[in-house]
């Protein structure tokens, strides 16, 4: 006998299991500030409006000063033309420097703020403005926070329409003339594939009309710009083994069996290389070469 035989399992008390305790999550307090970004690149001539709330979760209403503030790293010269806005109030003028606003915002609630930042024409590459946006309550200086919105100017690409066919000769005198003349012209891109039109990257459309002026083989400039999504593709290398087939009949061009005829047999896209087997050869030796070593005289029939 057992010492638990006595007991029915009626009898037995059952031990619950021990449960976890639920810990909510701790919801953020305080005077919050939340931005959609922080960084901001924009051409030149165009803008960004960052769009800010302003939240109260301190347990009470609050009066709050909203000061916002802002630092160029740019010339002097310049900096004037740098359009900044902050909703509700005046662009500032060349002599301010701070945005002030006072707001009431009741407990859980918030206020919405738009900063609208707007690059000059003649911004330089790099050039950039940081907004500082700081809000405070003013029954206790120490309940605040703060945010730093960055908005740096960039290069823009702009199409340039041409004489068809003349496409890498306007390319190439540009070329030429922004390395003598500085004209802050970044990169030409001329693609085969595109007829009658190049793409220069620039920080101004105003510096391509100055550099096609003269030139009767550049028709103009097309008006807006162009995203570099457009032509991206044509700036990854081309495998040599596109177009090329297993089955495909080609004629190798270069290395010891230049002139011999062979079928293609495997394709390695990672190598950027085919496998052939040559037509004259007395045992079909597998032979393997480079993609732009051969030259395709026909087609695989597809069935």
């Amino acid at each position: 006998m057992g010492l638990l035989d006595d007991f029915s399992e009626e009898e037995i008390e059952t031990i619950p299991e021990e449960k976890k305790p639920v810990v909510e999550e701790e919801k953020p307090t305080g005077l919050r500030l939340e931005v959609d970004s922080k960084r901001e690149s924009i051409t030149t001539g165009h803008g960004h409006t960052y769009n800010v709330k302003i939240i109260n979760d301190t347990g009470v209403a609050q009066t709050v000063d909203v000061t916002t503030k802002l630092l160029y790293e740019t010339d002097e010269a310049n900096r004037v033309h740098w359009k900044v806005a902050v909703v509700g109030e005046e662009t500032l003028s060349k002599e301010e420097d701070i945005f002030r606003r006072e707001l009431e915002i009741e407990d859980g609630e918030f206020e919405k703020l738009a900063v609208k930042v707007q690059a000059p024409d003649g911004a330089k590459y790099g050039e950039k403005i940081e907004v500082i946006i700081e809000a405070t309550s003013k029954k206790d200086s120490l309940v605040s926070d703060s945010i730093n919105l960055m908005t740096i100017a960039r290069p823009t690409v702009i199409a340039v329409k041409t004489q068809i066919g003349q496409e890498k000769n306007v390319g190439d005198y540009l070329a030429s003339l922004a390395k003598n003349k500085n004209l802050g012209i970044f990169s030409i891109l001329s693609p085969k594939p595109v007829r009658g039109y190049i793409f220069m990257e620039v920080m101004s459309p105003h510096v391509v009309e100055e550099a096609i002026g003269g030139i009767r083989k550049a028709k103009g400039v097309v008006n807006g710009e162009t995203d570099i999504k457009e032509i991206e593709h044509f700036l990854a290398p081309k495998l040599a083994v596109e177009g090329i087939a297993e089955g495909d009949i080609v004629e190798l061009s270069a290395g010891p069996f230049k002139g011999e005829k062979a079928r293609v047999t495997q394709i390695d896209e990672s190598a950027d290389e085919i496998t052939v087997e040559l037509f004259e050869a007395t045992v079909p030796i597998p032979v393997t070469v480079r993609g732009d070593h051969v030259r395709i005289l026909e087609k695989e029939k597809q069935s």
